[in-house]
């Protein structure tokens, strides 16, 4: 299992998170033509009370499995008996937890009965679900295509069987089962990766997996409390329908912005394992980075289109999503920056309790701000209450990190300038062309290419070494030219320079490694 090449996998998750970025962004406008706000709010109540039977019978289990995994890489017996420790324990909650959600169906759930039931597939998921133990692999390659190829079967059986705002009941049929499918189908590689072992013991390390399900419970309460909340204190559901769609926009372009994440946790993992501090604190900074320049474009973006994208891409009847876009855009940089602190750092150098801390945080502001706004703004103040809440996660973390001295945070912040610079001229030209041109599917086509261009063309012109060094490794990747053995440069920081060149010995070791 040994040198993985990291960004074969940083690119593999990248077309799947691409993929996953496309067909919501497929379906969406014709399922907000065919559905009512009405229909699409009471989808999101539902799923959202689904979700907490779902978050119950994961346990904490997806991270703990990802990073045990990841520790024991090179060890087949170890990681086989992990597998079976952390599968019998999924077996058993998820069990427990169908049997509850049967009767919150039965009691509470009869005025929309066969969604709540379809959505039990959601629960019965967390069993066949092991991309947990592929992840841990660094195996990205065989999860990406199977949830690509599921995916897309999904989509066209969308286009092919929901016709009218009666097929509700299809559509979220077909958003669960595939995904059930596509996870079972993983099950076919587990032979080449796991031997017999005895001595299973699923309850050995509980309280472990017991501090991970922690944060995974305050980080629900405020990604999923919102909408729920929202259904009890709106009359009907065409709030949620709002809210729904347009978070789910900006959470299809989180997508991209995390997609480093989940191929960082295994790597450091196992380099944290390794005694490799210094080799950590590359990966992390890089990552900041990253976020930086995919989460600003995107965010500055929302902004500037809000009100040419949502008449154009969700039809009649959103017209609030125009107002809730700009809003929720504003995560994309807050939970970025959470996402490296928390999963990418804390999780794989042990500091669950840290990660806890900062989203019970980020819960306990978000139901407060829930209670005031939501009642008085509906789904704006939600999506407020998000936004506040994010921001409190990600200071929180920030906080711990400077207070403890963990690394450095100012190379974390300057490395951003660019980025900065780029997508304000970015947003302003969008800002002055779109009152000229009428609003339609070709002007927000020629304003999305317009402001990706000019984004680019800003950074090529400040040289942005993460950029420039992107481009090399992927034309390294497709044949076109040589890869240079050289890394991406550290933030901006001169006090960086010796730990760079430090870590530019280790690189070449690593990049030799990969090649042979």
């Amino acid at each position: 299992m040994a040198n993985k090449s990291l960004k074969k996998n940083f690119i593999y998750n990248l077309i799947y998170q691409v993929t996953m970025l496309v067909s919501p962004l497929v379906v969406t406008p014709y399922i907000s033509r065919i559905f009512l706000p009405e229909s699409i709010g009471l989808y999101s109540y539902a799923d959202s009370m689904a979700a907490y039977f779902v978050l119950v019978a994961v346990l904490g289990t997806s991270t703990y499995g990802q990073r045990a995994i990841g520790y024991l890489q090179e060890d087949k017996e170890g990681r086989s008996r992990a597998f079976w420790e952390i599968f019998l324990l999924r077996f058993m909650t998820t069990s427990v937890t169908l049997a509850a959600y049967a009767v919150y169906a039965l009691l509470f759930a009869r005025e929309n009965i066969v969604v709540t039931v379809i959505l039990a597939l959601n629960v019965l998921n967390v069993v066949f679900d092991i991309s947990w133990f592929m992840q841990g692999l660094e195996e990205f390659g065989k999860t990406a295509f199977r949830s690509i190829l599921f995916r897309l079967l999904s989509v066209g059986a969308i286009f092919l069987f929901v016709k009218n705002d009666g097929d509700l009941y299809l559509y979220v049929l077909f958003m669960t089962a595939f995904t059930v499918l596509g996870n079972l189908s993983l099950w076919l590689y587990l032979p080449k990766y796991l031997v017999r072992v005895k001595g299973i013991r699923p309850f050995h390390d509980i309280r472990s997996v017991l501090m991970l399900f922690l944060p995974t419970v305050a980080t629900q309460v405020y990604t999923v409390l919102d909408k729920s909340m929202l259904g009890w204190f709106s009359d009907g559901y065409n709030e949620n329908g709002y809210y729904e769609q347009a978070e789910k926009i900006v959470k299809i372009a989180l997508s991209a912005v995390t997609a480093l994440g989940i191929v960082m946790i295994p790597r450091i993992a196992s380099t944290y394992k390794a005694g490799d501090t210094e080799r950590v604190r590359y990966y992390i900074y890089n990552s900041y980075r990253y976020v930086w320049m995919a989460a600003i474009p995107l965010m500055l973006g929302f902004i500037s289109i809000a009100s040419v994208f949502t008449p154009v891409y969700y039809g009649e009847g959103y017209g609030k999503c125009a107002v809730l876009l700009p809003i929720f855009s504003i995560l994309l940089v807050m939970i970025g920056l959470s996402n490296v602190n928390g999963m990418q750092y804390f999780v794989p150098i042990g500091k669950e309790n840290i990660l806890t801390l900062t989203v019970v945080v980020g819960a306990v502001v978000n139901f407060a701000m829930n209670l005031i706004l939501i009642p008085f703004l509906a789904s704006v103040g939600a999506a407020i209450a998000s936004v506040v809440a994010e921001f409190a996660v990600t200071l929180t973390g920030f906080l711990y990190i400077w207070r403890t001295k963990q690394f450095p945070l100012g190379p974390v912040f300057l490395c951003s300038w660019r980025y900065w610079l780029a997508g304000g001229a970015m947003c302003g030209v969008l800002f002055g062309v779109k009152y000229f041109l009428p609003v339609t599917l070709w002007s927000l086509i020629l304003l999305i290419g317009m402001g990706a261009a000019v984004y680019f063309v800003v950074l090529l012109l400040l040289r942005d070494p993460f950029l420039f060094d992107l481009i090399k490794k992927s034309l390294a990747m497709l044949g076109l030219r040589r890869e240079r053995e050289e890394k991406v440069d550290a933030p901006d920081a001169p006090e960086e320079q010796a730990e760079e060149d430090q870590e530019q010995d280790g690189q070449d070791e690593r990049n030799e490694t990969e090649k042979n």
